[in-house]
């Protein structure tokens, strides 16, 4: 990632993650732990555990709101 503006990286991660919550997402794959993702909850997790998730998301029908109301998005932010 990069940006123009301090930390608005970080600002784009944290707001991705709310917004697939409420959407029912229960799986976000970044390819690599790093401090960075670290920091905002990312553990690494064997390979055997990442399939089971991964079966288990796919089979999901989760849904990306065209418009979530910014009280239940700061709610889910303030509750990560």
């Amino acid at each position: 990632m990069f940006s123009k503006v301090t930390d608005a990286s970080k600002v784009a991660l944290v707001h991705l993650v709310a917004r697939m919550r409420l959407g029912g997402f229960i799986l976000l794959d970044t390819q690599f732990g790093t401090e960075h993702l670290a920091r905002f909850g990312g553990v690494e997790i064997p390979a055997a555990d990442y399939k089971q998730q991964l079966e288990r998301a796919v089979s999901m029908q989760p849904c990306w709101p065209d418009v979530v109301a910014p009280d239940m998005l700061e709610a889910e932010i303030r509750g990560m």
